[in-house]
């Protein structure tokens, strides 16, 4: 929850600076926690942490040919500081091998927490969306697609919660409404891609754990009562018009709320009624079977009867891929038709990155340097950070090798996890001690049934992540990863030792990988902390600057580029401070330097162009060096106007209408 509302949306540079310090010093108290005092022997989630590590390391060594090292080195830092949670749950196992139920409820709470915060915002809007001028659900990210992710991840979490046997009779009824909320949290995201994923997440779920006429009530009760609240408030112009007035949005915030409220109420009614029927007749044996070869069968007959309506609808299943992928069909806005649309501006965003992979197809432009990468691609004037899309956006930024890399990782998590699981093939699992007899499969108890919930988690995160992008935003991601690390790490619960007591002094070999975890801990926020104090020196320069501190102002912008050399700013905040001290030459020498370093940014040739044209008064300097952002940014909206400005200029000082310089 603290990185829910602290580290928010995860794009402002203070925000996730914190947050990934946080999860760097987690991980690393945990790790050397299990140094100390974990359960020896055993390599389970090894393979996949290595694989991981590999992948941080190539962000990391992305910094090298980035097209943007100063984002490449940022992303760095995120995937370090998701490596360092990751690492930690693979070492949990070794410390509370038995916990995976308590890490489900905790993940259950954390997901409710933001997921209620979001429909209150709608119930205060004055207080709590203030800030939102979507129609969507975006508190407290910022962002609707990442509150409608944590809703989905927390729908199998929710059946099981409810359905748990060994949990309180108030903990599955509480499930109920927290799935309700899920629900229309979902919806009034418009979320499709979250939509999708909480549906394979509940189908996986029903396919796998025999668990089925338990699930059904919790599934159905939640689906009918939020859909018939979200289905009101989709019929409402403030869900489903953006930046309306506060005002518009306080007329249905009471009605909303008291829904809102009615539907938490019933559906605790409701999961109190289904325990107590539970509790005095369990169906028979055969009963059960029928209804879960029925509840199947209704599960697989869904999807298919929507592929077949679309198929058979006017516009087909063609004409909806064309929308899916088109660069020109947006999503309509209005009353929630954006639900049932195929249309959307992915297909713009990935033919952008596919784009910038065809220029660099091995290596990529660096990690993050999308953003950037795009703008010589883009055939509008439109801005997006990222590619929307886990394929697109690793082609672009990471190359053929980072797709190897990660495509790696996601299978040895896969096998991992189906061993954990035991779900593998039972002609893959042998017994050691029999090469020619397969192992006996385990029975349903509740330590596998959590691992199964656990596993869905992620899958339900990498779902979404293949129509989307979350991965900058710390909340959903580690959620992800703190249950995937776990069940990839798990092994039954009888191949684990006695825990080494906690009075026993630990062995020399532990104490020092404790040590050595702490020291990279430290190393690495050190890292992680140096964009963040560059930046912090350059505001200090310019507030200096303000104050005609000039001398002052430079050696400030000196710090921060020895703090982070991967970035132009101190470069550009210097130059300006010697242009407002009147040292143009220094000044023009320091832009021409930051060109040299940072060729493929256009901000660096954009204010090298502005100085020209507006300092120097050499429009026909400013019109050569113009043309380096155009190439990189051909609909750069400021490029363009200087541009024009130095056209103008020209003319002005030549007397010619068509001069032949820049044209």
């Amino acid at each position: 929850m603290g990185l829910a509302f602290g580290a928010q949306g995860g794009t402002a540079l203070t925000s996730a600076t914190y947050a990934h310090i946080a999860m760097v010093a987690v991980g690393g108290l945990v790790i050397a926690a299990a140094f100390l005092w974990g359960r020896a022997g055993g390599t389970r989630g090894i393979t996949t942490l290595l694989l991981f590590a590999l992948l941080a390391f190539l962000t990391a060594l992305s910094v090298l040919w980035s097209i943007a090292p100063e984002l490449s080195y940022i992303e760095a830092g995120r995937t370090f500081a998701y490596l360092a949670l990751f690492a930690a749950a693979v070492a949990a196992t070794r410390l509370v091998p038995q916990g995976g139920p308590q890490l489900l409820e905790g993940l259950f709470i954390g997901a409710i927490v933001p997921v209620m915060y979001a429909l209150a915002s709608r119930v205060w809007p004055g207080s709590l969306g203030e800030s939102e001028v979507s129609n969507r659900l975006g508190q407290p990210f910022d962002y609707w697609n990442a509150v409608g992710t944590v809703a989905a991840m927390g729908v199998p979490i929710g059946i099981w919660l409810a359905t748990r046997r060994t949990s309180s009779p108030i903990a599955r009824v509480v499930a109920y409404p927290g799935l309700g909320v899920c629900v229309v949290a979902i919806a009034l995201t418009q979320s499709r891609g979250a939509a999708l994923a909480a549906l394979i997440g509940a189908a996986a779920w029903f396919a796998v754990v025999p668990l089925r006429l338990r699930s059904l009530p919790v599934v159905l009760l939640p689906l009918g009562a939020g859909l018939a609240v979200s289905a009101w408030a989709l019929s409402k112009e403030p869900f489903t018009k953006a930046y309306l007035p506060i005002s518009a949005k306080e007329a249905v915030a009471s009605d909303f709320g008291v829904l809102v409220l009615l539907m938490i109420l019933l559906l605790t009614l409701a999961g109190a009624a289904v325990e107590m029927v539970a509790a005095r007749r369990a169906p028979s044996a055969r009963m059960r079977r029928r209804i879960g070869v029925a509840a199947v069968a209704v599960a697989c007959l869904v999807p298919l009867a929507a592929f077949t309506s679309v198929a058979f609808s006017e516009r087909g299943i063609g004409e909806r891929i064309d929308q899916l992928t088109s660069e020109s069909e947006v999503s309509p806005e209005e009353s929630g038709g954006r639900v049932f649309a195929a249309s959307s501006s992915r297909g713009k965003y990935w033919r952008e990155a596919f784009r910038v992979f065809d220029a660099r197809p091995v290596e990529g432009v660096g990690a993050g340097a999308f953003a950037v990468g795009r703008l010589r691609h883009r055939t509008d004037a439109a801005n997006t950070l990222h590619a929307h899309g886990w394929v697109p956006q690793t082609m672009a930024d990471l190359g053929i090798i980072g797709i190897v890399v990660a495509t790696l990782l996601f299978l040895a998590w896969t096998a991992a996890a189906l061993s954990a699981t035991d779900l593998l093939p039972r002609r893959w699992v042998r017994d050691p001690d029999d090469a020619d007899a397969p192992l006996p499969r385990r029975d349903w108890d509740a330590d596998r049934i959590a691992l199964v919930a656990l596993a869905t988690v992620p899958l339900v995160f990498g779902v979404q992540s293949l129509l989307d992008w979350t991965w900058f935003i710390p909340m959903p991601m580690a959620m992800a990863l703190v249950a995937a690390g776990f069940v990839c790490a798990r092994a039954p619960l009888s191949d684990y030792g006695a825990l080494q007591p906690i009075g026993r002094r630990p062995s020399t070999g532990r104490i020092v990988g404790a040590v050595a975890a702490l020291a990279t801990t430290a190393l690495l926020a050190w890292a992680i902390w140096q964009p963040e104090a560059s930046h912090r020196a350059t505001d200090d320069a310019l507030a200096l600057a303000d104050e005609g501190k000039f001398d002052e102002a430079r050696d400030r912008t000196v710090d921060a580029e020895d703090l982070n050399p991967l970035s132009p700013s101190p470069l550009l905040v210097r130059a300006g401070v010697d242009t407002q001290a009147g040292r143009t030459g220094e000044a023009r020498l320091i832009l021409e330097r930051a060109v040299l370093r940072f060729p493929g940014d256009p901000e660096t040739w954009q204010r090298l162009a502005a100085f020209e044209l507006g300092t120097l008064d050499a429009p026909e300097q400013a019109l050569e060096t113009i043309k380096g952002a155009l190439y990189l940014d051909p609909h750069g909206a400021r490029a363009r106007q200087i541009f024009l400005n130095a056209r103008a200029r020209l003319r002005e000082k030549t007397g010619n209408a068509r001069p032949g310089v820049g044209d």
